[in-house]
């Protein structure tokens, strides 16, 4: 990371930082003689010993020292965000450059940022990671980090990432395990691109990158590419058709099984959910996959892990909140056809009447069936369209809930993490700034978000009977599990 020194925007009352004469607006330079880069590496250099020499730069330029006894913790200190680190690679199936115009800044953000894979779980590339960077993370422990490998073999790499320079991803992971550090790993999955016997390579050499104690290739999860509409002046790439998702998961499916018998029965390979929803399958039983749901941030799971806890809610006392509702539950198309038979379960249940409309996603490309990359005029326009099925009246349902995925609270990839220029937003907003009050305002009935399960659901429907959603300050009547908190469409 090129910055040195973080500023600090608070202190404590009473603190250690306090006391050494810290003060807003100082920015502290290094700890035992190192420069601080970033709030992560403040973290690790204030934490290593028991006291820590400090040097840190007034507002008007002159420097001081700083000896704080401090017992291995932090001294009270709020520090300023740290700015993302952006990719600059040229991924052929990249979904930023695929973003139609006239979007938020925000989402046009590449992060290729090694904390943010190990705070948060976002795949990098390592494209923009040297020797140094590499070294930080076995320093500093930043373990498990998430790579995004594609593909092994050099010169298919080289097509993937559009970079000459990054063909060899093995020494980079190489380094990093000699170094004790565990890896995630995923390759996006393009036919003609980096399947075939370029795919099983790439299983292969990581699989033998899979070690006991530290060190190791932790998991390797293959997704289908996404491809939107907007894809003007870009490389052609194949999408995954259903045909091509079947076989796709009639090959592979057997050997998630086969590995994880080798793996003394955890998953190691892993299919995102999209495979199954693609090729109109249903998704595996519970031990198909990773027993801490390895992987769930990138679309692996998370349809049984919904389906799990669905079961289970029927059939307790709190499902009969749900009796009498009349609800429309709006989703993409990919989830549809699970959310609509969990629905008609509930409903025979308990005498609820919720149902299901699949959105098509105008703004991406109906090619587009995730419901995190629904838009608010998305939304809109298939709440309206049912509306006027059913006769057009004001009151043809009771409330609209919308995918909790579809509404992003962070401009940036998090709340400590930003990017330079970018315009906060309001809480429930969508991606195309539409936000959720004026959803509701517009369809006239109460509208909230689904949540992360049936539970949350209905505790979102109790909390509109209340008007806990008037007049804003949503997120504190959200669960914000449910919510796509990382902002971007490159986490879709």
């Amino acid at each position: 990371m090129a910055q040195v020194g973080v500023q600090v925007i608070a202190v404590d009352p009473g603190s250690l930082a306090e006391e050494a004469g810290i003060r807003p607006g100082d920015t502290l330079l290094r700890i035992h003689g190192e420069p601080v880069l970033d709030q992560l590496n403040y973290q690790f250099l204030i934490t290593r010993e028991d006291e820590a020499d400090l040097v840190l730069q007034r507002p008007d330029g002159s420097t001081f020292e700083a000896f704080v006894e401090n017992g291995g913790e932090g001294i009270g200190v709020d520090l300023a965000q740290d700015e993302v680190k952006v990719c600059k690679q040229n991924c052929v199936f990249c979904f930023v450059h695929q973003m139609p115009k006239g979007f938020r800044k925000s989402l046009y953000l590449k992060d290729e940022d090694i904390r943010l894979s190990f705070l948060y779980g976002h795949f990098t590339t390592l494209s923009s990671s040297d020797d140094a960077e590499l070294d930080r993370i076995v320093r500093e422990r930043l373990s498990p980090i998430h790579v995004s490998v594609h593909a092994t073999e050099p010169e298919a790499r080289i097509r993937v990432v559009g970079n000459p320079r990054e063909g060899d991803i093995l020494r980079k992971l190489d380094r990093l395990l000699a170094g004790g550090i565990d890896v995630h790993t995923q390759a996006v999955v393009a036919p003609g691109l980096n399947d075939g016997a370029i795919w099983q390579r790439t299983l292969d050499d990581l699989w033998a990158r899979r070690r006991e104690g530290r060190g190791s290739v932790l998991s390797l999860s293959c997704v289908p590419v996404g491809l939107t509409a907007h894809r003007q002046n870009l490389p052609d790439v194949q999408d995954v058709d259903p045909a091509f998702a079947r076989d796709w998961v009639a090959r592979w499916t057997p050997e998630v099984r086969r590995y994880a018998r080798a793996n003394d029965g955890e998953p190691w390979l892993l299919l995102a959910d999209e495979w199954f929803t693609r090729a109109g399958v249903e998704v595996p039983g519970r031990s198909f996959y990773s027993r801490s749901w390895a992987q769930l941030e990138n679309g692996v799971g998370l349809v049984r892990r919904f389906l799990e806890h669905s079961r289970r809610f029927i059939k307790s006392p709190r499902a009969r909140g749900f009796a009498g509702r009349r609800v429309l539950l709006l989703t993409g198309a990919s989830f549809a056809p699970t959310l609509a038979r969990v629905a008609a379960e509930l409903n025979r249940a308990v005498g609820s009447h919720l149902r299901v409309s699949a959105a098509a996603n105008f703004s991406f490309g109906e090619t587009v069936t995730v419901a995190g990359l629904l838009c608010g005029e998305d939304l809109k326009y298939a709440a309206h369209a049912d509306r006027v099925a059913r006769g057009g009246g004001s009151d043809w349902v009771d409330a609209v809930v919308v995918p909790s995925s579809s509404l992003r609270t962070h401009t940036g990839p998090t709340d400590q993490y930003t990017l330079r220029g970018v315009v906060v937003r309001e809480e429930g907003t969508f991606l195309d700034d539409f936000t959720l009050p004026q959803l509701a305002a517009d369809l006239g009935v109460p509208t909230v978000p689904s949540g992360a399960n049936l539970s949350h659901l209905l505790d979102h429907l109790e909390a509109a009977d209340r008007g806990a959603f008037r007049g804003g300050a949503l997120q504190a009547a959200f669960h914000t599990a449910g919510l796509n908190l990382p902002q971007g469409a490159y986490n879709p």
